[in-house]
């Protein structure tokens, strides 16, 4: 049987289609084919689905000749175009291309293959450098590169001469954006302030690291020179020179490694947040340490802890449309309509009351030490050879610790923390918390 192997990675008029490789190919097969297509994808590497079940006819030995339009249609990497060729060499599969003839039985066709795969890859190279070239001269000129448009913004175009360009324009939502500034900037903490974002955009999921990425962005600030030096510090690399950060336009950072932004460039659009709001914002952030839990996972204190009943794997909290869901790791079911706030309250009222009944527990040891040393004093002014004085000011003082104790609460309110703390806290304490149906088991680390 004949494998005709097409390829296209994107429709453009000067490209040729799906259709027109298979037609040129279906004349030079035999009368059984079979015809592997894939679609949207690049030939930069030969992880594609049909690629992938073409080869697996190819081990099983039901291909004999393999087919395609031109050579980089199969791939633009003489790595993996070397690989292939051992393979289909293994197997004795015969190889053409419609496009560039040669004969591959002889060393000299074979030479001329290799020629050819240079000359794709180096196509492939270039190409990718051309665009990565053009994406930094846009971002640059201050043109949005790409991407969802951050919150409180749109994507607009704008005819930058004689080309439509994209920018950033403001809509409703930036209202939200001012609040989180001016919340964070009055001293609140991040926890505060995602409730603040919360109640002004109930719609989206808000918690700390939210409200960080938005302060961190510097999308927002009218760019003045000190945020400029503030970049430069970080080690990021600026496109644009002092001047041009006048305090009017934004910036945008981009090509960020290891938590550093490397490049900034001043934006097309206007900041809606002042220089020195925007500083010392980051400047507080900076100042923060971050919290380290081992557990993964940031819409839900819970996660890390969850486990299912059935098959013992973690359960992870999944947030689609505006939603929370329970998803077992391994797929099993029963989990999705389980009630994650309830769990969540119920887990962290639990944890708060053991919490209370140890302080109360620590209070009342307290309690019984002090009657003690009360007792052994007066047991000492009974025996004598103390001061009866010195035994009535210990007695006062003691006492005095003893009605103290009656009034000392827990001081600890779990709902009352960060989300952060709240998830470390629930960490430290709780060891797992297996879900088997409707039923839930609590096991405690201690």
């Amino acid at each position: 049987m004949d494998a005709i192997y097409v390829r296209q990675s994107v429709d453009k008029k000067d490209s040729i289609s799906i259709e027109a490789q298979t037609e040129m190919c279906v004349l030079q097969a035999n009368d059984e084919y079979t015809v592997f297509a894939d679609k949207g994808f690049s030939g930069k590497n030969i992880n594609r689905p049909a690629f992938k079940n073409m080869m697996s006819l190819v081990r099983s030995r039901k291909i004999n000749r393999i087919i395609v339009y031109r050579i980089d249609r199969l791939s633009r990497s003489i790595a993996d175009f070397s690989i292939f060729w051992r393979e289909i060499e293994k197997y004795g599969v015969e190889f053409m291309s419609v496009n560039e003839k040669f004969d591959t039985s002889s060393p000299i066709g074979r030479a001329m293959l290799y020629i050819i795969m240079s000359f794709a890859q180096l196509e492939r190279e270039t190409i990718a450098e051309r665009i990565r070239d053009n994406y930094f001269a846009r971002f640059k000129r201050g043109v949005w590169t790409g991407g969802p448009a951050p919150l409180g913004f749109d994507i607009a175009k704008e005819n930058l001469n004689g080309k439509n360009v994209s920018y950033l324009k403001e809509n409703s939502d930036i209202e939200t954006v001012k609040a989180i500034f001016d919340t964070y900037y009055s001293g609140k903490s991040l926890y505060f302030t995602a409730e603040k974002a919360a109640e002004m955009s109930p719609e989206k999921y808000w918690d700390s690291r939210a409200i960080s990425r938005i302060i961190r962005n510097p999308v927002y600030a009218a760019c003045s020179s000190e945020i400029y030096w503030y970049y430069i510090e970080k080690g990021a690399e600026p496109q644009n020179e002092e001047t041009q950060f006048n305090g009017i336009n934004a910036a945008m950072l981009t090509g960020k490694e290891g938590g550093c932004a490397k490049k900034l460039s001043v934006a097309g659009h206007k900041g809606v947040i002042e220089p020195d709001v925007f500083l010392s914002c980051n400047k507080r952030l900076d100042l923060n340490k971050p919290v380290c839990i081992n557990t993964r996972g940031n819409y839900s204190v819970l996660s890390g802890i969850l486990k299912c009943g059935k098959c013992k794997k973690t359960v992870k909290v999944i947030y689609s449309g505006k939603k929370r869901y329970l998803f077992c790791s391994k797929g099993c079911s029963g989990l999705k309509d389980f009630q994650l706030d309830k769990l969540e309250s119920d887990i962290i009222s639990d944890v708060d009351s053991l919490i209370k009944s140890c302080c109360d527990c620590l209070m009342e040891d307290e309690k019984s030490d002090i009657k003690f040393r009360i007792g052994n004093l007066i047991k000492a002014l009974e025996e004598g050879g103390i001061s009866a004085k010195y035994i009535e000011e210990r007695i006062k003082e003691l006492e005095s610790l003893k009605n103290e104790c009656k009034k000392v609460n827990c001081a600890l309110d779990i709902k009352s923390l960060p989300y952060e703390q709240r998830k470390l806290l629930l960490n430290l304490i709780v060891d797992k918390i297996v879900i088997n149906g409707k039923t839930v088991h609590i096991f405690y680390g201690f």
